[in-house]
């Protein structure tokens, strides 16, 4: 296993310390940070991939896998608490599954595995940004949140567009 499959590996691990941070009397900036070093090991684990020449199907496949792991399980801790709007959540939640089985039906009908797309990538940055902004309860946590609900609804509109040939 190279360094960024073990990093990605690694987001996924640690997303319980998040979520019990939420829940315990520790400060909002703890959980935030937390959060954050598990953000920035999405962009460190491409960086690393690409500069040791390292990318792969596997990757490219748990990669986003691990982010959506990440995402939805403080989402769904947010929207337990009553700090991020329930129906949002299950919207995200089914975009992040419909986008799933479209990636395993391009794979089953012999096509490539479907690789984030650059939309996609600006959905999930805005999506860490707005949920370390929720979660350290800073200003316009809100509003970038809102933006990355649109970002995720567009770019899995996309993603459906790009590969409808795969669904027919």
């Amino acid at each position: 296993m190279n360094y960024a499959l073990t990093l990605t590996l690694l987001r996924v691990l640690f997303v319980p310390v998040v979520i019990l941070l939420m829940y315990l009397r520790v400060p909002a900036w703890l959980p935030a940070l937390v959060f954050a070093l598990l953000a920035l090991t999405d962009w460190l684990d491409g960086w690393l991939a690409r500069k040791f020449a390292q990318v792969t199907e596997l990757g490219k496949f748990l990669d986003p896998l691990a982010d959506k792991i990440l995402v939805l399980s403080v989402l769904v801790a947010l929207a337990v608490q009553l700090r991020v709007e329930v129906f949002s959540v299950l919207v995200l939640i089914a975009r992040e599954f419909a986008v799933m089985g479209l990636r395993c039906a391009v794979l089953e009908k012999g096509g490539a595995v479907v690789a984030a797309s650059k939309l996609a990538k600006w959905k999930t940055a805005a999506q860490m940004a707005a949920l370390f902004l929720l979660l350290a309860n800073l200003p316009l946590a809100q509003e970038i949140y809102y933006v990355s609900f649109v970002l995720a609804v567009v770019s899995g509109y996309a993603y459906f567009r790009d590969n409808r040939s795969y669904l027919k």
